[in-house]
């Protein structure tokens, strides 16, 4: 199996550092011999630092920089996302394909999190002073990661963005047409939602996720109505309709009126009925009406009865 070279260029500092500069203390008599070479399985970093903790800490942020890079030079996945266009009345009208490349982001690689100091093969710090008494740390780290561990890091990843792509692609194949329960529609709604909070504004799928978020609003609100199923001096049963087919649904409806009085609904799984006393209050005549309305993921869907 052909093995990965890792290098990255220590920052050497003696010799070749100001020449008023001076070593005043360093973690071991000698400066290894792997600062400034290469190593087959290592990464080799260095940073400089006001302190020995800050120096240490900023080497160990450039192996993980270092690690993503690696990952990001072999990964395979990319966005490749087809979005139905859908129509107000429900058909679909056109679809489009979106495609972009996936950024390796630290917090995918949770491998990273475990990163520490005391992995480390070796280190190496020294302590200079400058000619104005100033005095930094350069912290050299010497930390390994194997072509078979690298290799496992980019395959997790890989299966990582691959289950990341074929859940958009499921959320963006949907077609509310084919749901009867207005409740399995929000729960669509709202798992896309929290699918999207998931994913990094900056990812290119956070836009994607809006854009399908929009669709299932226009779908919504384009072919969500209310039908009037019955309607008498007693009572009136409406449903709340999908295009041409009626919906189950859980929500109630408010209803108000200019006469009627002691308005009480009832859900009957597909539609409610409403009752109430329409001749303590009310005209012998057409202007008698009835609103009701619906209020589906913060859109109203109203309706005007009629009573004669």
């Amino acid at each position: 199996m052909k093995r990965f070279l890792f290098f990255v260029t220590a920052l050497l500092f003696l010799g070749t550092a100001v020449a008023a500069d001076k070593v005043i203390q360093s973690s071991a008599k000698r400066a290894p011999g792997w600062i400034g070479g290469m190593g087959e399985d290592y990464f080799i970093v260095s940073a400089e630092a006001p302190t020995l903790d800050e120096a240490q800490q900023k080497a160990m942020n450039r192996v993980r920089e270092e690690i993503i890079a690696a990952i990001a030079t072999q990964v395979h996945s990319a966005t490749s996302i087809t979005i139905r266009e859908v129509t107000e009345n429900g058909v679909i009208d056109s679809h489009k394909d979106i495609q972009s490349e996936v950024s390796v982001k630290a917090a995918d690689i949770p491998y990273l999190a475990s990163i520490s100091p005391s992995l480390a093969s070796d280190y190496y710090w020294v302590k200079v002073r400058r000619s104005d008494k100033s005095v930094y740390y350069v912290y050299h780290i010497l930390y390994p990661l194997s072509a078979s561990k690298l290799r496992m890091l980019v395959d997790e990843y890989d299966k990582q963005q691959k289950q990341i792509n074929d859940s958009l692609q499921a959320f963006a194949s949907v077609n509310m047409a084919n749901y009867d329960d207005l409740n399995k529609m929000l729960m669509q709604y709202t798992a896309l939602s929290r699918f999207e909070a998931g994913l990094h504004e900056d990812d290119n799928r956070h836009a994607i996720c809006k854009t399908i978020l929009n669709g299932y609003d226009k779908m919504l609100a384009g072919n969500l109505h209310i039908e009037t199923i019955a309607s008498d001096r007693q009572q009136t049963t409406v449903a709340l309709m999908y295009g041409p087919k009626r919906i189950q649904y859980t929500v109630v409806p408010k209803v108000k009126s200019n006469c009627m009085t002691a308005i009480q609904t009832k859900s009957e799984g597909n539609a409610t009925r409403i009752s109430y006393d329409f001749e303590t209050g009310c005209y012998d005549d057409d202007q008698n009406w009835l609103d009701v309305t619906f209020t589906v993921n913060t859109k109203k869907i109203s309706t005007r009865c009629y009573i004669k």
